[in-house]
């Protein structure tokens, strides 16, 4: 049954964009594909004995084309789920793809015919993913024999074209394409929804053998896997981007809004430890400097953790500023010993250290992260070594403790984000997460650290960072 859509003879006044999306718009009522070469500006729709219609009311003199209704026929019960099947795959006029090429090009040698398609059948055209041997990238999908295809539950085979009563009217057999032969497998997922097909064309007659049509079936096999790869690769990366939203958005919650009160617990429980009125009652003694200790070490805690996460984001910014470690390294010593005040601390730094090139306030948190992890893991009574001296270009820092050690293969593993030796757990609570920032900290201000074993007992965490020179 043909359709009659018109064009308009007078002033333009709807954009050409707008009219071809009009012209969609209309035949979907009737269920017409438009075969419209050049966008008109009106138009109007005739089903058979109905009355031309005008879109926009109008009466003007107009120019027939015709239309041709896609055949019911052609239309697999599952349309619906089918086409929304397409879009999950998202495969629609993407670029040309060598995986799919390939197998194009292996099914043309393999079956010796001089066309070979990866067809999807869109709504209403049949677009070609790949098109070994072939010019075009689309066909209407009404005529198409790929159409015809999609119907199947398996291969779908023309041997003789010209004789063949499902294919002798097609244009692409009757017309000057001469096409004699053709054999399709329908590209069908999981769940029973055929996208398209992978098909052979040729201009002769031929029939396929038993094991010719189990290859082409493999073959659009093949075709599928890839597909079903690609959309796997899709949703995995999305995946991925949403539980790196959701860990990003976590962690910047817990180091900005858990930081504020962690910072007036720590200040409040220093303050009070201090309080010679209140420390008269011998529970409060026992128990302030247990708070006093956790609540600096939650607020270092959250100190790694926002640093953490500015250095996956992207967003740390670092100053290159002269950093005087003579006033640095007392300073963090000072604070420990408060907060560890039966143990002792030896120190051994230069006063006329040169200045290092570095960010202040992350020297101080790297220098903090070595001297308590050495003190948490040494014996009561045993003293930590820190030192600082100048070698050729470079200041090294050096933190020595007589706790329990670390054997030579776990010396660089325990810079991995959240590993914690067997003996670390055993000993003392952590979260493995300090010795991770520390390097990536100092990787950040062009330094370096490594660690080294201390004689008879202990562990040296050695750090070098860069002179400022100018």
């Amino acid at each position: 049954m043909l359709v009659l859509v018109g064009v308009v003879h007078g002033p333009c006044v709807l954009s050409g964009a707008s009219v071809r999306r009009t012209v969609t718009d209309v035949c979907a009522l009737f269920h017409f594909r438009p075969l419209v070469d050049t966008p008109p500006q009106y138009i109007q729709v005739a089903d058979g004995g109905q009355a031309p219609r005008r879109v926009d009311g109008a009466e003007t003199p107009c120019t027939v084309l015709a239309v041709r209704r896609v055949d019911p026929d052609l239309i697999p019960t599952d349309e619906a789920e089918r086409l929304e099947a397409i879009g999950r795959y998202d495969i629609l006029d993407t670029p040309p793809d060598g995986a799919f090429d390939r197998i194009t090009a292996l099914a043309a040698r393999l079956f010796r015919v001089p066309i070979a398609i990866v067809s999807i059948v869109d709504e209403d055209r049949i677009w070609f993913k790949s098109h070994h041997g072939l010019a075009v990238e689309e066909l209407p999908r009404d005529p198409g024999l790929c159409a015809s295809a999609i119907l199947q539950d398996g291969p779908w085979v023309i041997n003789d074209a010209p004789r063949d009563p499902r294919a002798l009217t097609n244009p692409l057999v009757a017309g000057e394409f001469g096409l004699k032969f053709y054999a399709g497998v329908p590209l069908q997922t999981a769940d029973g929804h055929n996208l398209g097909t992978m098909c052979l064309l040729d201009f002769e007659p031929r029939e396929l053998t038993a094991d010719e049509t189990g290859t082409l079936e493999d073959l659009a096999g093949m075709v599928l896997s890839e597909l079903e790869l690609r959309l796997a690769s899709r949703r995995a990366v999305a995946e991925a981007h949403e539980r790196a939203e959701l860990k990003d958005a976590f962690m910047a919650m817990v180091s900005h809004e858990l930081r504020t009160p962690a910072t007036i617990i720590y200040a409040a429980t220093q303050m009070l430890a201090g309080d010679s009125t209140l420390l008269k009652n011998p529970r409060a003694r026992e128990l302030f400097p247990d708070i006093v200790g956790e609540s600096g070490r939650l607020l270092r805690l959250l100190d790694d953790l926002l640093v953490l996460t500015r250095l996956d984001q992207g967003s740390l910014e670092l100053g290159s500023e002269p950093v005087l470690l003579q006033r640095v390294l007392p300073k963090v010593i000072e604070l420990e010993r408060r907060r560890w005040p039966d143990r002792m601390i030896n120190a051994d730094v230069d006063e006329d250290l040169p200045p290092v090139s570095g960010d202040q306030l992350y020297v101080e948190q790297v220098a903090t992260n070595l001297l308590s992890n050495a003190l948490k893991y040494s014996p009561a009574g045993e003293a930590v070594d820190v030192s600082a001296t100048l070698i050729g270009d470079e200041v090294e820092v050096r933190v020595r403790d007589r706790g329990i050690g670390l054997e030579v293969d776990d010396r660089e593993r325990v810079f991995g984000l959240m590993f914690r030796t067997d003996a670390a757990i055993g000993h003392a609570a952590g979260a493995g997460i300090g010795l991770y920032v520390c390097r990536r900290l100092l990787d950040a201000m062009g330094g370096r650290i490594w660690i080294e074993g201390a004689p008879g007992s202990g562990t040296v965490f050695a750090v070098r960072l860069r002179v400022l020179h100018g």
